[in-house]
């Protein structure tokens, strides 16, 4: 009675990817963020090393 060949296979939607731009934005606000928080740790590192 059912018959397996004809149920519909459980696939995603295919979905468009995100515009090249959107992309490109989302990387350089990681990198910048990454970048900033290297920076502010490397900043921190000093002033802990250096006696004031």
């Amino acid at each position: 009675m059912s018959d397996p060949s004809n149920a519909p296979i459980p696939v995603a939607p295919p979905t468009a990817p995100p515009p090249v731009g959107t992309r490109l934005i989302g990387f350089f606000l990681l990198a910048g963020t990454m970048w900033i928080a290297g920076l502010l740790a490397l900043f921190r590192a000093v002033m802990a090393v250096v006696p004031t």
